[in-house]
């Protein structure tokens, strides 16, 4: 009588073991089902709040870097080296929005930072700071390369767009600000570039203006889709 009930109480163990086994198993099971879970959730929102993150320095229209990113760029400025602050107008954009519509004048907009893109290198950085207002920084330049690029780019801007079945005749004005890394400030250089671009719009348009102080230095473009070769000098 005594066999019997040791066997049965050694059946019912086993079982109980068993049991046990199985609920551990499906306890692990669950607990990697969760933590996988947490994982692709936790990933998730990362790569949700890198995105936004990355939305929020870029210009929805022309993918360029807006005001938050140029902002981030002088919170991280060192310094160092020569800066330019190079102010971009296109002119004859509101023309083109009037004639030919918004959707039209986007479509410029993204060609235009597209050829900005072709033209600037990693220690030049483009930006659309609203409307036809774009600003291209140089890091560790010389005055000679920031002339260089201003003619590139007005060289590429007066060249018509063909956008849509459409030639987009444009040009572009352009006011230079350059500065030691030390004495570099985001808030005089942007007021110079400006300055010296508006300057280059009074004389004539398709051209860059330098900003010198009380003096500017002026290259003109004195033909439609031709290089600057003229050097005026105005007081």
């Amino acid at each position: 009588m005594n066999y019997f009930h040791w066997k049965i109480d050694l059946v019912g163990d086993e079982r109980m073991n068993t049991l046990l086994d199985n609920l551990q198993g499906w306890m692990y099971g669950v607990i990697a089902i969760v933590l996988i879970g947490m994982g692709i959730i936790l990933h998730a929102t990362f790569s949700e709040r890198s995105r936004l993150r990355r939305l929020a320095y870029r210009d929805t229209v022309t993918g360029l870097y807006n005001r938050n990113g140029l902002d981030r760029f002088w919170k991280k400025y060192n310094g160092k080296g020569n800066l330019a602050v190079m102010s971009l107008d296109l002119d004859y954009f509101k023309e083109v929005n009037d004639t030919f519509g918004h959707h039209m004048g986007d479509m410029l907009l993204r060609a235009v930072s597209k050829d900005l893109r072709r033209v600037t290198n990693k220690n030049q950085q483009a930006y659309r700071i609203g409307g036809d207002e774009f600003l291209i920084i140089l890091k560790n330049c010389e005055p000679d390369t920031v002339e260089i690029l201003a003619g590139l780019i007005l060289g590429k801007i007066c060249r018509p767009y063909y956008i849509e079945g459409q030639d987009i005749a444009i040009t572009g004005s352009i006011g230079i600000s350059i500065s030691d890394g030390e004495h570099a400030e985001q808030r005089r250089m942007q007021e110079e570039a400006d300055i010296a671009m508006y300057r280059a719009k009074k004389l004539g348009k398709n051209r860059y203006t330098v900003y010198k102080g009380s003096v500017k230095r002026e290259i003109s473009k004195v033909e439609p889709l031709r290089f600057p070769k003229k050097r005026t000098t105005a007081n």
